[in-house]
């Protein structure tokens, strides 16, 4: 197989053969495939969020174990052997003839064959563009059998990506023991050319009911970490935050036809902010929590002129108004800005930036900023990754500032990931689970 975009396979060598296991692919009705205004309340058809994926790619280990082993005539004359299946995230020793053997694993042939089979990085393309008509509700993948004794562990890539955007970080803490033994992984896809209040809404919506199946009493219900990378960041920041945005969003709309929707409860839904309680840690890389100049050069002015606000939500978003005001008085208040897709709001000069920008994670919660920075400078005025300068990526009011060497995908550098991870341990560290001693 040719796992691309990994760079090196994690398993385990001991006794057994490693297999993969694939279950069924869950299918999805046609009535939950339409664009979702109110996610929460929707009636699924099997009562839970299809777009919450358990694990499907498994990493098993089969043994097989003479049924007499007794002597060495015994297992050669003997043709009957017990085959067992192992979870090597729940085992990773084994017994055979009472003595006790190091059990073999390999936990990046899962994820490799995921990421092959789903081809999310294409997925992020087309959706950009709205040529995607699967991918327009965002999906969270879990990428082992859910352990409600793991704290989890959500990653939010950014715009024009998908999870592959995090495959080395994902790697390796399937090959550090200490995290993989910690925490499970769960994988956000979203389709970027959304506004971005609209997927902080629906990815709220959905994070919640991914800790809804939880156990309230389970390790797993409650300090979990949030990771965002460039406007995944930005998202990831306003999931952590409380914020009400009511009032200033509805005194730039021009339109007094709309401000009837003050009260709307779908409205306000959108633009009063809660921080989704199960997170404890968050960690933001190459954010534009204060946009980016970047979005107004003329070659990204020309994109943004390409990429729609999806159909889907455009259509469900006007029915649920349909009767209230015309859809033509709806259209005209998205081309004044009021409703952008993904890009533009993260343009310096956007209404969103200038309704969000001052808005941090609550106080005392735990958060830390990475930021790349491409030049020869160390001057806070100038530092950037040639896409987020500095100032923008920054944060007042961090536990900490890694400003790492490197370009806008800082991500990926094993700088970056080296400081995840020291920043997962640390988290291990605070709640009592790990003695770095």
């Amino acid at each position: 197989m040719n796992f691309s975009g990994l760079r090196s396979i994690t398993r385990r060598d001991g006794f057994g053969s490693e297999f993969l296991v694939v279950l069924p692919e869950e299918k999805i009705s046609k009535k939950d495939k339409k664009y979702l205004v109110d996610p929460l309340n929707h009636q699924y058809q099997n009562g839970v969020n299809p777009f919450i994926h358990s694990a499907r790619y498994l990493a098993t280990t089969i043994t097989a174990i003479p049924e007499s082993a007794n002597s060495v005539e015994q297992i050669l004359n003997n043709s009957n052997f017990h085959l067992k299946l192992y979870d090597p995230y729940k085992y990773d020793k084994i017994k055979v003839a009472n003595k006790e053997y190091a059990l073999a694993a390999n936990f990046s042939a899962p994820y490799g064959l995921w990421l092959a089979e789903n081809n999310l990085g294409r997925a992020a393309y087309l959706t950009l563009i709205n040529r995607d008509d699967n991918l327009v509700m965002p999906h969270l993948f879990m990428l082992e059998p859910y352990n409600s004794n793991k704290k989890v562990l959500v990653l939010i890539h950014g715009l024009a990506s998908s999870p592959e955007a995090w495959i080395r970080l994902t790697n390796d803490i399937m090959g550090d023991p200490v995290l993989r033994e910690n925490f499970q992984v769960w994988q956000v896809f979203y389709s970027t050319n959304m506004p971005i209040l609209e997927s902080r809404f629906q990815l709220n919506a959905l994070l919640q009911q991914g800790f809804a199946r939880i156990s309230n009493n389970a390790p797993a219900k409650k300090e979990a970490v949030l990771v965002g990378h460039s406007m995944g960041g930005v998202i990831a920041r306003l999931l952590v935050s409380d914020a009400d945005i009511t009032e200033p969003a509805f005194n730039i709309v021009k339109n007094s036809k709309l401000t009837k929707f003050r009260d709307n409860p779908l409205f306000k839904a959108r633009l009063k902010m809660q921080p989704v309680p199960n997170f404890s840690r968050a960690i933001f890389l190459a954010a534009p929590h204060k946009g980016t100049d970047y979005a107004d050069r003329w070659h990204t002015k020309l994109a943004r002129k390409i990429i729609r606000v999806p159909s889907a939500f455009l259509g469900a978003f006007a029915d649920t108004v349909q009767g209230e005001i015309g859809l033509s008085d709806f259209l005209h208040e998205v081309g004044r800005d009021l409703i952008q897709n993904g890009p533009s709001d993260l343009s310096k000069k956007s209404k969103f930036t200038a309704l969000t920008k001052d808005i941090n994670p609550a106080p005392g919660f735990k958060f830390h900023s990475i930021i790349g920075n491409n030049t020869d400078s160390d001057d806070e005025n100038i530092m950037t990754d040639d896409v987020v300068a500095y100032q923008s990526a920054y944060l007042e009011g961090a536990a900490s500032n890694k400003i790492i060497k490197g370009g806008h995908s800082v991500q990926e550098t094993p700088e970056a990931v080296l400081e995840l991870r020291r920043l997962l341990r640390l988290h291990l560290v605070d709640l009592g689970l790990y003695d770095p001693d």
